[in-house]
C-alpha cells in the first residue's frame, strides 16, 4: 500500500466525500508526481469493464464486517464477483464514491455475473448481472437471485462456474425482469409490503441508502416484516427458491373461471391400481395441493382429473379428454405429455409434463445440479441434493484417486462412481435395502454397460485455480442398479432405477517420487492385475513403520506402512495380517487409495514363531487378495503377494 493512499483515507475517513477532502487529494496527488503537464501527450487511460453500485440490506451497513480482503483503514464494503468464467474478484479496497458502493473490475471475467456481500450474521447479499455497468448488491437483488434461479442465493453463488450452465442461461434481462415483477408480487399480495421504488430495476436503479429514497424505503419495510414475522432474509429467499425452483422444473398452465394459473409439480407418483395393475395413476401435486391425475393403460388414456387446492373437482374420460397427447416411454418408463388446450371438463390445460418412472411420490428437489434420486425395487426411495465435497469453490464433486489410472467420485453417503480414462467404469448405491425374504442387506449396482442410461460429458481443462482440473458433467437418467449380495452374488430382488445430474472435478496427481526399495530387508512384490509394473512395497525411510498387536482374545495383528515407488495408485500402503487366536487361517489386507483383502484361510502366508527377541517373520508366496469396493462388494481386480518382512514384538 503506498503511503498516499493511507494519507489520504485518514484525511478523508470512512465516509469522506467533501470538497476539502477532494482539495487535499489534488495537492498530494500532485506532491506526488500526478497529474499532465503541457509537455506530456499521454494517451487516455482505457476505460476498464466493472460493476459499480449501491450495497445495502436496508440498514446502516457502517457496523459490518467487509469481506476478506476489504481495507481496515477505510472501512471500505468488498463485494465479491464471479463471471461464467474466470478467477473470481473482489471490488477496489480504495476508490472514488460513498463508502456504501462497490466498484468493481470485470477484468478476465466473462458474462453474466453474479455478485455478493458478507453481512456480519454470515449471512449474504447477492445480485445478478449481464453486462459491465450498474449492480447494485441489496436485498431485494438476493431476493431477486432466489427468484431468478430457484435456489439459494449463497449457495447459487458459491456454486457459480462454467459449470452452472443452467444458471447462466437464465441470467438474462427478459428473465431478471420476469424475476423482478414476481417479487414485487410476492412482497405486496403476500407479505404486504408496499413497493415504493415501482417497477425500477432492483439491480440497475442508481439510488441513496437513505430513509425518504422509495427503493431504501421498500427495503426497511421488508426488514421490519422480516422482524415482525421472526425469519430472516436468508429464510424468506429460501422460501422464495424453493417455489420458484418447482415452476423452473415443471409446470402447465390452467384456465378456470376466466383466469389463468401456473400449476407447478411439486410431487409426482407413477403407481399400478391396486384393483387392476394394468392401469398406471400418474398423480401430480402442485404446492397448495391442487391435483392432477391420470390413469393410463398401456398407450390408452383412460381419465383425467384437475382438483383445486380449494377441493373444486373437474373430470373427463377416454374420448371427453380432448388435447392430450402421450410420448413414447423412455428407457425408465417416463414419458412426456403434452396438452395444448386439452379440456377437463371447465379447466382448459397447456404445457408439457412428463409422467414418472413407475414409483412413489418423489419430491421436485430445489437444485439442478448434484442431486440424485434412487427408487428402490419395493417403491422405497432416497432423493436429495447433495453438498459439494469442492475445496475450489467449482461447485461440482472433487474425485480422488482409487487405484491409479482410476478415479473415485463419492455424492454425499449415496453413490460411488469409478472413473478411468474418460470412461465410466461403474456406479454403486452405498445404502443397502434388506430383503423382506432373507433378512440380509442387498447392494445395487451396475457396471461398464450396465450403467445405460449414464451419460459422462466432455471434459473441459480448467486452469482458474492454479493445477490442472478435468470438469466433467455426469447425467444419469433412469440407469438401473442391479441387486447383489454381500458377498457380490447376485440377489433375487429386482432393479434399483437412478436418476441424477452431477458435476465431477478430477485432479491428475503428478507422479510420486519413486523407491526402488534399494537395500530393503523388508520388502514385498505386488503384482496387480491390471498392469504390468510390480509394486515393491517396504517401510519408507522416514515414516515407515511396522507395528504388531496383541487383542485381549489373543488375535495378533501384524502391520508394515510403506512407499512403493511409482504411480501405481498405492504411495503409502499399510500391509496387515490377523492370525485368529482360534486358528481357521489367517487375513490380509492392503490399504491405501483402495483396499485389497482376502478373508478367512487365506493360501500363501505364513506367521513364523517369534525368536528370542519376539519378532516374527511373515512371509508371502502368491497370497492372492482382491480388490474391496464401495459397500464393500468384491472387485475384479487382484494383486498378488510375494516377498517377506520382520514384525516387531508386539
Amino acid at each position: 500500500m503506498r503511503a498516499v493512499h493511507v494519507v489520504l483515507d485518514l484525511l478523508c475517513g470512512r465516509r469522506g466525500a467533501s470538497r476539502a477532502c477532494a482539495c487535499a487529494c489534488a495537492v498530494l496527488v500532485s506532491a506526488c508526481g500526478g497529474g499532465t503537464t503541457g509537455d506530456t501527450d499521454e494517451q487516455p487511460p482505457a476505460v476498464r469493464a466493472e460493476l459499480a453500485g449501491v450495497v445495502s440490506p436496508g440498514f446502516d451497513l457502517d457496523a459490518q464486517i467487509p469481506e476478506p480482503g476489504s481495507s481496515p483503514i477505510t472501512g471500505r464494503i468488498v463485494v465479491s464477483v464471479k463471471g461464467s468464467r474466470g478467477i473470481i474478484r473482489t471490488s477496489d479496497s480504495f476508490g472514488a464514491g460513498p463508502a456504501d458502493e462497490h466498484r468493481t473490475s470485470l477484468a478476465e471475467l466473462d458474462a453474466p455475473y453474479m455478485l455478493r456481500f458478507s453481512l456480519i450474521d454470515g449471512s449474504f447479499l447477492v445480485s445478478v448481472a449481464t453486462e459491465p455497468g450498474r449492480a447494485n448488491v441489496t436485498a431485494l437483488t438476493t431476493l431477486l437471485v432466489a427468484q431468478l434461479l430457484g435456489a439459494d442465493p449463497a449457495t447459487a453463488f458459491d456454486n457459480y462456474s462454467a459449470a452452472s450452465t443452467a444458471n447462466i442461461a437464465r441470467i438474462t434481462d427478459a428473465r431478471i425482469a420476469e424475476a423482478q415483477t414476481a417479487v414485487t408480487a410476492y412482497l405486496q399480495n403476500v407479505l404486504g409490503i408496499p413497493v415504493r421504488s415501482g417497477s425500477a430495476s432492483f439491480t440497475q436503479v442508481a439510488f441513496e441508502a437513505t430513509d425518504g429514497d422509495p427503493m431504501y424505503d421498500t427495503m426497511v419495510a421488508l426488514n421490519a416484516k422480516l422482524a415482525a414475522d421472526g425469519i430472516t432474509l436468508t429464510d424468506l429467499s429460501q422460501t422464495l427458491a424453493a417455489q420458484a425452483r418447482l415452476c423452473l422444473t415443471e409446470s402447465i398452465t390452467i384456465s378456470l373461471g376466466g383466469s389463468t394459473s401456473r400449476f407447478c409439480t411439486a410431487s409426482k407418483s407413477g403407481l399400478p391400481e391396486t384393483a387392476d395393475p394394468t392401469v398406471m395413476a400418474y398423480v401430480f401435486t402442485d404446492p397448495n395441493g391442487a391435483t392432477l391425475t391420470l390413469r393410463v393403460r398401456g398407450n390408452d388414456l383412460l381419465t383425467e382429473r384437475y382438483v383445486t387446492a380449494e377441493g373444486a373437482a373437474y373430470d373427463c374420460s377416454a374420448a371427453g379428454c380432448t388435447g392430450l397427447v402421450l410420448g413414447a416411454p423412455a428407457g425408465d418408463l417416463s414419458r412426456p405429455a403434452t396438452f395444448t388446450d386439452a379440456r377437463i371438463g371447465a379447466a382448459t390445460l397447456n404445457g408439457s409434463l412428463t409422467l414418472p418412472a413407475p414409483g412413489p411420490a418423489i419430491p421436485v428437489l430445489p437444485c439442478d445440479n448434484n442431486r440424485y434420486a434412487l427408487v428402490y425395487p419395493d417403491f422405497s426411495f432416497a432423493a436429495e441434493c447433495v453438498d459439494a465435497s469442492d475445496p475450489f469453490g467449482i461447485g461440482g464433486m472433487f474425485g480422488g484417486d482409487a487405484g491409479l489410472p482410476r478415479t473415485a467420485v463419492t455424492f454425499g453417503s449415496a453413490l460411488s462412481v469409478y472413473f478411468e480414462d474418460g470412461s465410466l467404469l461403474s456406479i454403486t448405491a452405498l445404502q443397502p435395502l434388506t430383503d423382506p425374504g432373507t433378512g440380509q442387506p442387498v447392494f445395487f449396482k451396475c457396471v461398464g454397460a450396465e450403467c445405460a442410461g449414464a451419460v459422462l460429458g466432455e471434459p473441459e481443462l480448467n486452469y482458474d485455480y492454479g493445477p490442472e482440473l478435468t470438469l466433467r458433467s455426469l447425467t444419469l437418467a433412469g440407469v438401473q442398479l442391479r441387486a447383489l449380495n454381500a458377498d457380490g452374488t447376485p440377489a433375487a430382488l429386482g432393479a434399483a432405477t437412478l436418476q441424477g445430474a452431477f458435476l465431477t472435478i478430477e485432479y491428475i496427481q503428478p507422479p510420486p517420487t519413486l523407491n526402488d526399495c534399494a537395500g530393503a530387508t523388508d520388502l514385498v512384490e505386488g503384482q496387480l492385475s491390471f498392469r504390468a509394473d510390480p509394486v515393491r512395497i517396504c517401510p519408507n525411510p522416514v515414516s515407515g513403520v511396522k507395528n504388531t498387536f496383541v487383542a485381549p482374545d489373543g488375535e495378533l495383528t501384524l502391520n508394515v506402512t510403506g512407499s512403493t515407488p511409482d504411480g501405481s495408485g498405492l504411495p503409502s500402503p499399510m500391509l496387515g495380517v490377523v492370525v485368529p487366536a482360534g486358528g481357521g487361517g489367517a487375513r490380509i489386507s492392503l490399504v491405501d487409495a483402495q483396499q485389497y483383502a482376502c478373508t478367512g484361510g487365506c493360501t500363501g502366508v505364513t506367521v513364523g514363531a517369534p525368536n528370542v527377541a519376539g519378532e516374527r517373520q511373515v512371509t508371502f508366496s502368491g497370497a492372492v487378495l482382491r480388490e474391496i469396493e464401495p459397500a464393500n462388494l468384491p472387485g475384479t481386480r487382484t494383486i498378488t503377494l510375494n516377498g517377506s518382512f520382520v514384525a516387531p514384538p508386539p
